[in-house]
């Protein structure tokens, strides 16, 4: 044979050579790459010491326990009738409601005002979003709205049974909404203040805890000494300038001092008389009372020029925002923990 023919099968050879060596290269590669992408998904060590980083997942979301009906993520109006009057109750829905039983807070109005403007002026709304329970604004009834609350110099602050209306609306919440009754919290603004001291001592059974900002406090039938059957964490914030719910209270309308309310609550938790000071910044003092039965406290602020405002709302102190000291005093407190 022509020495050339063998140049030339030569050279084909090689060729073949050339091309089989390039294919096995890119199958190289691409198990290469299939194996890395393996790896990002699966937390695979490739190299000593080092990991591929991994695809973030979702947190994993709580399981579902609600079995109450459905409800809409807007602010609805409640309806129910009680002691033959129709009464309702506006209903804030955090957008985390409906897989766990949440804390229940409801928040009463002061005199004249309605649940709208009680909604509007306060930012508890947006507490309730952020931690995560249903939140309740009742409305009074009579013109203009009122409250129950007691009796003053005129006779009742109101002519509605609002302590039957309370009973008969946690009804209807406990049975339509999804609510961890261990965790229901009352509280007021004004005369609002003033119910929720009404149901402190009627409902202390239910209550995890009370809390007042500028309450008007009146007489309850019956006096408070006889109905509480347990100790009740209680919080009062007050401006010592406030005119219509005064800090010293009014003799003339029978409505009682932020002392003499405070005393009150003291003697029936059975506290120490010894305070503390724990907090002290600008126009705004706290004091609490914390050698009490049962581990309860007792605590107030004092806004040295505060007046009849929700601490945190416009013309007010910022010092401290009522919604985020009501909440975190809340939120210390269940009943399953008494």
């Amino acid at each position: 044979m022509h020495p050339s023919s063998h140049r030339g099968n030569r050279q084909i050879n090689s060729r073949h050579l050339i091309g089989l060596s390039g294919m096995i290269l890119s199958a190289l590669l691409l198990l290469s790459v299939t194996f890395y992408v393996y790896a990002s998904y699966h937390n695979i060590t490739i190299e000593k010491g080092v990991h591929v980083p991994t695809v973030a997942s979702s947190p994993k979301q709580a399981p579902i326990t609600c079995t109450t009906p459905q409800h809409p993520m807007v602010d609805t109006t409640g309806t129910i009738t009680s002691d033959g009057l129709k009464r309702t109750f506006l209903v804030h829905l955090a957008a985390s409601y409906g897989r766990q039983p949440q804390p229940l807070v409801i928040l009463y109005h002061g005199y004249s005002w309605t649940s709208q403007i009680m909604e509007q002026t306060t930012g508890m709304n947006k507490e309730a979003d952020k931690a995560g329970f249903v939140l309740i604004y009742p409305q009074g009834v009579d013109t203009p709205p009122s409250w129950n609350a007691g009796v003053g110099a005129y006779g009742s602050t109101g002519d509605a049974d609002d302590v039957q209306f309370t009973r008969d609306m946690l009804r209807s919440i406990e049975q339509n909404y999804c609510v961890d009754t261990h965790r229901i919290y009352v509280s007021g603004f004004s005369l609002g203040g003033g119910m929720a001291y009404r149901l402190a001592c009627t409902f202390s059974d239910k209550l995890a805890a009370v809390a007042t900002v500028s309450g008007a406090y009146y007489p309850i039938p019956g006096g408070c000494h006889r109905h509480p059957t347990r100790h009740l964490p209680i919080l009062e914030i007050h401006g010592a300038t406030d005119q219509l719910a005064p800090y010293a209270g009014n003799v003339n309308t029978r409505m009682d001092g932020v002392q003499d309310y405070l005393e009150g609550w003291l003697s029936r938790n059975e506290c120490n008389d010894d305070s503390t000071t724990f907090f002290q910044q600008g126009d705004v003092i706290g004091t609490q009372w914390t050698k009490c039965a049962d581990g309860v406290i007792v605590r107030h602020y004092r806004i040295s020029n505060g007046m009849h405002t929700w601490p945190g709302s416009p013309g007010t102190t910022h010092v401290i925002d009522a919604d985020v000291v009501i909440w975190n005093f809340f939120s210390k407190f269940s009943l399953a923990n008494f």
